[in-house]
């Protein structure tokens, strides 16, 4: 094994045992990305409590396992971009702890945390915080990200600053955008210090009953951005098949207008299949005009894989 094929697969190692460092505190406790979801408790209380929101509950107080999201290329990338970051500014990041876990007691029943990409120790904690984004829209890292942010402050961090690459660029040199640091908002961390006492209050008698009927807001931010993705791909399918089925007219046209009966290249093969009749079996009328046939008596069954229908709306 080559120096930069092991190199890459310490990258790999060292970015599996982070996330798994990450989904391990997950039962217990809530952490940063869960901040969004304290942020609409404290707005709208527990009865905004999604689908997925309530499995998230379940997780922390250990009651339903928690399934680990597979290593995407964006999660990678993102590992990259640390590491890259790291390397590029040594002169300020060996003075800083890289993913730092910071803590802070403000509920019986769970921990609060965050795990920072990068944070600088002080006397009482963590007084600086660096976040880090690859994202492919960097223009709204910050909006995005926001509730995350504001979490930082709430456990107690002065400075909270966002860096963040354009994922779109060839590089992360050319991708990296100046660090911005990000103000307390002190509207938006009371909001979560409420969302957190509200769950903390009524965390023996909260109904996590979970439905089989989910809406597109109860899917996990990663599960929702792949079905996004597969809706956004449907669509582009379904407005090519109309070309195609166009230009296939057009085609038939010409080729039946010529007498063509096929066209060949190393790229595409066209058959011309001329005008006819077709027949196909009437199954209904063959049991209305024979009630005596029993319909179980010809019909044989088979396993069937689990599978998904996609139907786009307007």
């Amino acid at each position: 094994m080559t120096a930069k094929q092991n190199t890459e697969l310490d990258k790999s190692t060292e970015a599996l045992q982070h996330q798994n460092e990450i989904e391990r505190t997950r039962v217990g406790g809530f952490g940063g990305s869960d901040a969004k979801m304290f942020y609409k408790i404290g707005l709208k209380g527990l009865g905004s409590l999604s689908n997925s929101d309530k499995v998230r509950i379940r997780v922390a107080k250990g009651i339903a396992p928690y399934n680990p999201i597979p290593q995407t290329e964006a999660m990678r990338k993102g590992h990259d971009f640390e590491d890259w970051f790291a390397d590029r500014f040594k002169h300020h990041t060996d003075k800083m702890v890289r993913e730092a876990k910071i803590k802070k007691k403000l509920a019986i029943n769970f921990d609060v945390f965050a795990h920072a990409d990068f944070a600088k120790k002080s006397k009482n904690g963590y007084s600086n915080v660096v976040e880090l984004k690859c994202v492919s829209e960097p223009d709204g890292a910050i909006g995005n990200h926001m509730e995350q942010l504001q979490w930082y402050h709430m456990l107690g961090v002065d400075s909270v600053h966002l860096v963040v690459c354009d994922s779109a660029e060839e590089s992360f040199e050319d991708g990296l955008r100046d660090p911005v640091e990000v103000g307390r908002n002190e509207a938006m961390v009371n909001t979560m210090l409420h969302g957190i006492k509200l769950l903390d209050d009524n965390w023996l008698t909260l109904d996590l009953r979970v439905g089989d009927e989910w809406s597109d807001e109860d899917l996990f931010p990663a599960e929702q951005r792949e079905v996004r993705e597969m809706a956004q791909y449907l669509r582009e399918i379904k407005s090519m098949e109309a070309i195609i089925e166009e230009r296939k007219a057009k085609m038939c046209e010409f080729m039946e207008k010529n007498n063509i009966k096929s066209i060949q290249s190393d790229m595409y093969s066209i058959t011309m299949v001329p005008a006819g009749t077709t027949s196909r079996f009437n199954k209904a009328k063959l049991l209305r005009d024979h009630p005596e046939i029993n319909e179980a008596d010809y019909t044989t069954t088979s396993e069937r894989k689990a599978y998904v229908t996609v139907k786009l709306k307007n």
